[in-house]
């Protein structure tokens, strides 16, 4: 007769990869898990706990594979660049500066062909769906526009990410999905040029007196 197993719980889960599981599939699992998750509760409302007990795992099984909740979501979206890890870089240049280093991260990304077909293809899904917004504006306004708003004076803050926001789905929308010309084939630096000054304005220029 075997002998048991101090202090174990009959019919508690076992933490650790699933028996019979291979890191593949449990990660394939959880990310189908999360696809679901992110649908039902958009980003804010999702966690990695309740993306693990939707996928029937220990969360820290999760934590052993996604680092956090922006993580997992990026590669839900199948996205190969974090794009709120460029920001964070882009945000670190001086404010007088800022507007350039926004506008170089956001095309030196998108040069990417491997981020591409991917970020094209949520780009239509955030403008054609709701539900895609939904799960989408959170993302993008916490992990993303949030990080420039924190470098600007807080009472025109929300007006000047606005703006930038603005500037920046719009000339994604022109160059990378409608591929408007001149646009879509001007060079990089030439089009960062034309670009930044606008984005430098819309962070640090006067801004008309706002009527409430």
């Amino acid at each position: 007769m075997s002998e048991p197993v101090p202090n174990e719980v009959p019919g508690a889960r076992k933490r650790g990869r699933p028996k019979g599981s291979t890191t593949g599939s449990t990660k394939s699992k959880i990310l189908k898990a999360a696809s679901k998750e992110f649908a039902h509760a958009g980003f804010e409302g999702a966690s990695l706990r309740s993306v693990a007990r939707r996928a029937s795992v220990d969360p820290a099984l999760v934590h052993h594979y996604f680092k956090d909740k922006s993580e997992l979501f990026i590669q839900t979206m199948h996205l190969p660049v974090n794009p709120a890890a460029i920001i964070g870089q882009a945000v670190t240049a001086p404010l007088e500066e800022l507007g350039y280093s926004l506008t170089s991260a956001l095309i030196s990304t998108w040069r990417k062909p491997a981020f591409r077909p991917p970020a094209i293809a949520m780009v239509r899904g955030l403008i054609s769906s709701n539900n895609a917004a939904k799960i989408l504006k959170p993302f993008i306004q916490k992990e993303i526009f949030s990080r420039v708003g924190a470098r600007l004076p807080q009472e025109t803050a929300e007006a000047r990410v606005a703006l930038v926001a603005s500037q920046f789905i719009g000339l994604i929308i022109a160059r990378y999905v409608v591929a408007l010309e001149p646009l879509a084939s001007m060079d990089d630096d030439e089009l960062i040029e034309l670009v930044a000054p606008t984005i430098q304005r819309y962070l640090t220029g006067d801004l008309p007196v706002q009527k409430h």
